[in-house]
This record gives C-alpha cells, structure tokens and sequence, in this order.
C-alpha cells in the first residue's frame, strides 16, 4: 500500500533533511516505574494494527517534482522501534532532560517508519520515562495526542464498555470523544477542509494569483448586481486579504527581539506543570492556550530585561490546522502574530493576547498559504530549506497547547503520572507546547541553547509570569 504525502507533509520531510531545521515532534511520558520491553511491545502492535501509519515508511519516487509517497515497511516489528536505555541512579528529572536532548538528535531508521520510543530506567523513586518522538510529516500536535492515546493500555476497553458518539476523524487518525470535547479544540472542528483534492503548479504567483482571481471576479459581478454597499463590502475584503498576506506571507524585518537563534541543530529541553492554569484562563475571558502565549511572552520579555536587553513584543508563530484530503499528518499552516512581551498588568495584556489569537487564526492569509503550500511542497529541497529559514528568521518564539490525558493512565501497565510535548524549535528561539490537563497545562520547552545561555534563568521568568497570571483571576 503506498499514499502520496501531503503538500504540508511533504515540505516537512524535505526540510528536515537540513540538521538546523529538524522537524521531530517529541513526548515526555513520567511512569510510576519501569514497564517491560515486552509489555510496550504488545501495546505498539495494538497501536499500529490501528494506525496504518505507524507501519510506513516515507518513500522518494522519480520525478524531480513529485512529492513521497507512504510505503508500507517490508515487514513492521514493533521491537524495532523500541529501545531501553537508563541515567544514573537516582535519576532526577533534569538528568532524563538531558538524555531526551541526545535522543531527540539520533537520527531515524531510513529502512523503518519514522518514529521510535525509549524507556528511560532509574528515575528517582523507582520510577521511568518513556520519551516517543516522531518526524513532523508523520504527526503534528494534534494527531500525535489522538496518536498517544492508541499508545495507553485503556482505551480500546472503554471504548468498547461505554456508549460514546462516534469520532471525529482528522486525517487519518479518529480523535476520541475526550479529545474533540475540549474548548481548544472548537476553532478546529469548526473550520476543518471537507475531503476534496487541489491542483497543483510550482507556479507560486499563479497560486496567489489564483487565490485573488475569485475576489476580482466577485468585485466585478459586485458592480453590475450589487448594491453599493455590497461592493464596497466586496472591494474591501479583496483590501483585507491583501493586508493579510502583507502580515503573513511576505513578513519584512526580521526577528522582535534582539538575541539571535544559531543555525545549530542542539535543542536543550526544560518541562514544569502549571497548576490552576484553566479556572485562570477562563476567568481572564480565554483558553488554556492564550495562558501558554501570554505566559511564554511576558516570561521572554523578562528574561530579555534581565539581561538588559529592551523588549516589548515578540513575534509567535501560532500553528493553524487545515486539513487536506489526504493528510495523514502535519496538517498545519502557521500564522504569525506579535504578542506584547512586556510586564504589564496580567489582566489586561491578558486580554490583548487573546483577542490578537483569535484574529490571526482568521487571517484571510491562510486560504493564499494553503495555496502556496501546495505550490511549495513540489521545490527542490535547497529551495525549501532555503525558503524555511526566511521564514524562520521572523519568528521569535512557537507556541500552542493541545487536550492532554485525562484521568489516570497506564502504559505497559505503569501509571502515567505526567506527560510533556515538545515541538520543534524551527529556526526560533524557544518552542512552548503545553498540555492541557484537568486544571493545569504540562509545559515542554524546546530552545536554543546559543541563543539562550542562561536557560535556567528564562524557565524562572516564565515560571514567575505564569504565576501572575493565575493570580490575576482572583483581584
């Protein structure tokens, strides 16, 4: 079975090749103690007999313009994409960090899927980790939660002991019921693609152009039928996709702020809990994942202060999901917004980071970009890599927050006390991935040790805007 990749898909795989730009998507599992290799097994090949995917393998084909295709591997064991290792006993959770860092550098199989799991022995307290990573073709944020939750020993029980509604599918993993029934998870479901195919030409002001034609095309017969109002309403949307993609496509100026991200491809890892993070939210007027924005951007403008360093916005590339027809992963095209960095009063910047959220994941832009998506993904890959960079270069910082596991978990039967994301840091200074969990976010932070160099120092002011910001629910 072979399935041609996605266009989003398909750029990622190409630009990963660069080790500067490496598009590996990554999650932290702490367990009450060490599983067996045999029981993760068993739980891999109940997984992946449910998610084609995890058997295939990207494939190239010949053509200099056409994209991979999914080829299933020659013959899937789950054992071979498991690995035991273990820190020095007794390991704390900045020594697991540290092997996560190496392990995140390794590179994958080319003979096998692209992902892998190590379980991490001697943790403090008897217990372990298990660090799951994936290559960002194979699995964005999104799917990789719906991914996980194959992984644990639970689900298919429940699904089977319980009445529930039918899953919503996006790509090609259904998302269970708890997943969909998350309010971060509305804009998602509202504005998803219905299944269709695009044309495609590496003709990328013919994509643009074709995205405008409507909009003229609309002005005109606005003109000889419409009333006045309607067309000056139809002019000025054709002036608002314009303005849009000014703010997203064609982004001028470089980076906010003023530490530069090296072209290295080290990542240090940090993760902390947030607690009281949705009962703050939802008092403030929003979700747990303007929290993450606004905590991750005060926190780097304090830390920019501490070193004496003025900055007073950020810019934060926010990742914004449509789906293709065939997509079976990293179905996401970021938009790009600033976000004020600097330490005002919780409340009010709260609500500015907000309402600045919710307007670029309208961005008119985004139709133009699902166009030059497709259009890009069929470029040689020095050109996209190339093409990455530009763009990575007026990005500060990524963030966003996904429905995390509910309720108590097993993996291999052990208990999973808490689970970490890390995204890639795509050429910026930090990625901050959150999990939204009962009432706290787990927060994985994935930055640039060059750029940053006192990294301790910035999880202290991140961790300190977080706190004022669940306080400010309660003045």
């Amino acid at each position: 079975m072979t399935e041609r990749m996605s266009p989003v898909g398909s750029i990622m795989w190409a630009v990963g090749q660069d080790a500067s730009l490496r598009m590996v998507v990554g999650n932290l599992m702490i367990l009450d103690r060490a599983p067996s290799k045999e029981a993760i097994a068993d739980r891999v090949d109940v997984a992946a007999a449910g998610a084609p995917r995890l058997r295939q393998r990207p494939t190239a084909v010949s053509g200099i313009m056409s994209r991979p295709v999914w080829a299933n591997e020659v013959t899937f064991s789950a054992r071979e994409h498991i690995r035991v290792m273990a820190v020095p006993s007794p390991g704390d959770l900045r020594q697991v960090l540290d092997l996560v860092t190496l392990l995140e550098l390794a590179p994958f199989d080319g003979n096998l899927s692209p992902w892998d799991l190590t379980i991490i022995e001697g943790v403090e307290g008897g217990r372990a980790a298990i660090f799951l990573r994936a290559h960002h073709s194979l699995t964005d944020g999104l799917h990789g939660v719906s991914l996980l939750r194959r992984f644990i020993d639970e689900p298919e029980r429940e699904r089977k002991a319980t009445t529930q509604p039918a899953p919503v599918t996006v790509g090609d993993f259904p998302l269970a019921p708890d997943v969909v029934d998350d309010p971060l998870l509305e804009w998602e479901l509202a504005h998803r693609r219905r299944p269709g195919t695009v044309n495609i030409t590496i003709d990328v002001a013919g994509a643009v152009a074709g995205a405008v034609r409507p909009i003229a095309n609309g002005v005109v017969a606005a003109m000889r039928a419409d009333p006045v109002d309607a067309v000056v309403r139809r002019v000025q949307h054709s002036l608002d996709v314009v303005d849009s993609v000014s703010r997203q496509v064609v982004v001028t100026g470089g980076r906010l702020s003023q530490l530069s991200p090296s072209r290295s491809m080290n990542s240090r890892f940090e993760a902390f809990s947030v607690d009281g993070a949705r009962t703050a939210a939802l008092a403030l007027g929003g979700s747990r994942n303007d929290l993450l924005v606004a905590g991750a951007a005060v926190g780097l403008g304090a830390y920019h202060e501490k070193l004496g360093i003025p900055c007073t916005e950020l810019r934060l590339a926010l990742p914004a999901r449509w789906r293709h027809a065939t997509d079976g992963g990293g179905s996401v095209v970021p938009v790009r917004v600033e976000i004020p960095a600097a330490n005002q009063h919780p409340g009010p910047l709260f609500g500015v980071v907000a309402e600045r959220l919710n307007r670029a994941r309208h961005e008119p832009a985004l139709r133009v970009t699902e166009l030059l998506t497709s259009a890009v993904s069929r470029l040689p890959t020095r050109f996209l890599a190339s093409t990455m960079r530009a763009q990575a270069n007026t990005v500060d910082f990524v963030a966003t927050s996904l429905p995390g596991i509910r309720g108590v978990r097993h993996f291999g039967g052990a208990v999973i006390e808490k689970s970490f994301p890390f995204g890639p840091r795509l050429g910026s200074l930090v990625n901050i991935t959150g999990y939204g969990v009962d009432d706290r976010l787990d927060v994985g932070v994935a930055l640039d040790p060059s750029a940053i160099a006192e990294p301790e120092l910035l999880i202290e002011c991140m961790l300190k805007a977080f706190e004022g910001f669940v306080a400010a629910h309660g003045t």
